[in-house]
């Protein structure tokens, strides 16, 4: 599904209007359900298959029936079936009703007749000037696609508006879509390009769902689900997820979100002013939600021609397993027939990658990201089940730099902040974090060059599954409360400069041997990166000895000592120092927020007046936090202990 963080691109390339006629505040108070394994979130169970009348078959069934009768080209082997089950039983799927053998395909779909929902073909046909937010959309898209084209040179993109075009498509169709259904007079639907494509792609748009429906005695219910960042409150995020990389991401989904709506609000003000604004930010909320957990991008071979990502009905019926799926898709075209390629046509194959017995559910892995990362996208944390990859982040620089560590420090000194330096604000940590990452250049460089000239760079490319984004240094922000020592005079929330750093990691007490090849490979990829901090923490430090604090740390020390070509100071023991300071650090942080986020969910519920639904929502994002920090947790834990042997 969605293989990149969309809500982390929209900041790149989206800047609001200085004036606007919304606010960024999520719904609150809503009905909806969630599933840790599902993307849909609807709790109807399929009791009856065979309704005579449509109106009270579920969505999702309907869709599957209708889609497949409407795309003669369409393949379903007979060993599969669609399941709809309520939440707790694993939501919406598609199982296995006999026996499969490995390499048989049970499912194929002509994109061109399914309707897909892609932004390049329903733009292309909209009208110039008819539909305020159609016009809108296509100066973002063609801004895009343009700024696609410069990537090759190196230039900034802005595929963030390019990614958040699909989201508007989305929102402005379910908005047309919902008037069309439910006007009194044929006179307050607009007629125009957006009514025939909501009508079009009706039972898609219906089976996502994004607006609320009208309840039915099987279906009660349609609504987003509660686990995804844009529908927790305030105060769930910044309890509930405090001190994990989660909370980071949450706002950024939603700081992100936040830009795109006050960039809309004229368009889709001017096209569904009969609508509420409550009701229209529900549905671009919803589109959101839809296009981070269903959308297709790269990997279906799509973006050939700036074509972007899509959406397809069926095939995102399919649920996640990073661990053992047991199928896998793919896009499938005629050999040189460039145009479809270009448009993005031909056909999406699912086919078995292992035996799949009967009763058993069809399990897609969406792509490799952390749990904390995959919580921002999908609502929901992959429950471990026997060993994968995950990452945790470990802090660069200590929260507050010891300048003097071997000297007593007076009173005084202590008082006016002189002999330490508080490394949580930017002004301090700024200069560092850049240095650092250009120390790990240029030990990258020199390592390169060492192993072309020794010929051993095709001898250290050893075949591994481990997930190319853990192969490149990262470094990402942290929010953290301000240091105690400094709280009075700085008392807001800061960011911390990071790590990322991932090994596989094992279900309870299934941590073997077998696997430290892992864990020192994930201790070797950040090793310059601490060197470097190493250093740049002895120069600091050299400085104030010296009494010269405005000098400058030396970017050629650091790299030096982030190459080991340093031989004065044994900046491995040093560095290892670090990282096993940040992973304590981290540790503590994690299982202390986790215990205040606990008491903070038991003393709201108890002073609140809430329903037994709103109870049951704070439950799921509770539960949500807490496996994101035991995910991490399990890396941090794993990763000591492999210091711990190096010692």
């Amino acid at each position: 599904m969605a293989g990149r963080t969309l809500a982390a691109a929209l900041l790149v390339g989206i800047i609001a209007q200085k004036s606007s006629a919304f606010s960024f505040s999520p719904p609150s108070q809503r009905t909806h359900y969630a599933s840790s394994s599902c993307l849909y979130s609807s709790p109807a169970v399929k009791e009856n298959e065979q309704h005579e009348n449509q109106q009270q078959q579920h969505s999702h069934s309907l869709l599957w029936e209708k889609t497949l009768e409407v795309a003669p080209d369409s393949y379903v082997n007979p060993a599969i079936d669609l399941a709809i089950r309520p939440p707790e039983k694993g939501g919406t799927g598609i199982l296995a009703v006999d026996d499969v053998k490995k390499d048989t395909i049970v499912l194929c779909l002509p994109l061109e007749q399914v309707g897909m929902i892609d932004a390049a073909s329903i733009l292309d046909s909209a009208p110039e000037g008819e539909d305020a937010v159609f016009d809108m959309l296509n100066v973002m898209w063609n801004k895009g696609v343009a700024s696609e084209k410069n990537k090759k040179k190196g230039e900034d993109t802005q595929e963030g508006e390019r990614l958040a075009v699909l989201v508007g498509i989305i929102a402005h169709l379910q908005l047309t879509r919902y008037k069309d259904k439910t006007a009194w007079t044929a006179t307050e639907v607009k007629e125009g390009h957006a009514l025939e494509e909501s009508r079009r792609l009706g039972l898609f748009l219906d089976a996502m769902p994004l607006l609320p429906q009208q309840p039915t005695p099987n279906n009660p219910l349609q609504h987003p689900f509660p686990t995804h960042f844009l529908y927790w409150d305030d105060d769930e995020i910044e309890q509930l997820l405090q001190g994990t990389m989660a909370q980071t991401k949450a706002r950024e989904v939603r700081a992100g979100v936040g830009l795109v709506i006050r960039e809309w609000s004229a368009a889709f003000l001017k096209e569904h002013s009969s609508m509420k604004q409550s009701e229209i930010l529900n549905a671009i909320f919803s589109a959101f939600t839809a296009v981070l957990s269903r959308s297709f991008g790269d990997e279906a071979g799509r973006d050939l021609d700036g074509a972007g990502r899509m959406l397809v009905p069926l095939v995102d019926m399919l649920n996640h397993d990073s661990e053992e799926p047991n199928v896998s898709w793919q896009w499938h075209v005629g050999e040189g027939d460039e145009e479809k390629i270009k448009a993005g046509r031909g056909d999406i194959a699912v086919t078995t990658l292992k035996d799949v017995k009967k009763g058993e559910e069809l399990y897609k892995c969406y792509g490799w990201r952390p749990a904390w990362d995959i919580a921002s996208s999908y609502g929901f944390v992959p429950r471990l089940k026997k060993e994968r990859w995950e990452c945790s982040v470990i802090p660069l620089f200590p929260a507050v730099l010891d300048l003097a560590p071997d000297v007593i420090a007076t009173p005084n000194q202590i008082s006016n902040d002189e002999t330490s330096l508080d490394l949580l604000l930017e002004s301090n940590y700024g200069v560092l974090v850049k240095a650092v990452l250009a120390a790990v250049d240029a030990a990258n460089e020199i390592e390169a060059r060492q192993n072309t000239d020794s010929g051993s760079e095709i001898a250290s490319k050893v075949k591994t599954d481990r997930p190319a984004q853990l192969d490149r240094l990262e470094v990402m922000s942290l929010f953290r409360p301000p240091p105690a020592l400094t709280a009075n005079d700085f008392p807001f929330a800061r960011r911390q400069p990071c790590v990322v750093v991932g090994t596989k990691i094992g279900a309870s007490d299934q941590i073997t041997s077998s696997n430290q090849q892992y864990h020192r490979e994930a201790l070797k990829k950040v090793l310059p990166a601490y060197r470097a901090a190493a250093s740049a923490i002895a120069q600091l430090r050299l400085n104030h000895k010296n009494g010269d604090s405005s000098s400058s740390i030396q970017a050629s020390q650091m790299a030096m000592a982030a190459a080991s070509l340093d031989k004065g100071t044994d900046w491995d023991e040093a560095a290892l120092k670090l990282i096993r300071l940040g992973i304590n650090d981290r540790i503590q942080t994690i299982k202390g927020d986790g215990k205040a986020a606990s008491t903070w969910l038991a003393q709201s519920t108890t002073v609140r007046r809430l329903d037994e639904i709103s109870l049951q929502h704070r439950q799921f994002r509770a539960d949500m936090s807490s496996d994101i920090r035991e995910a991490e947790l399990n890396v941090l834990h794993t990763l000591y202990n492999e210091l711990n042997t190096l010692a």
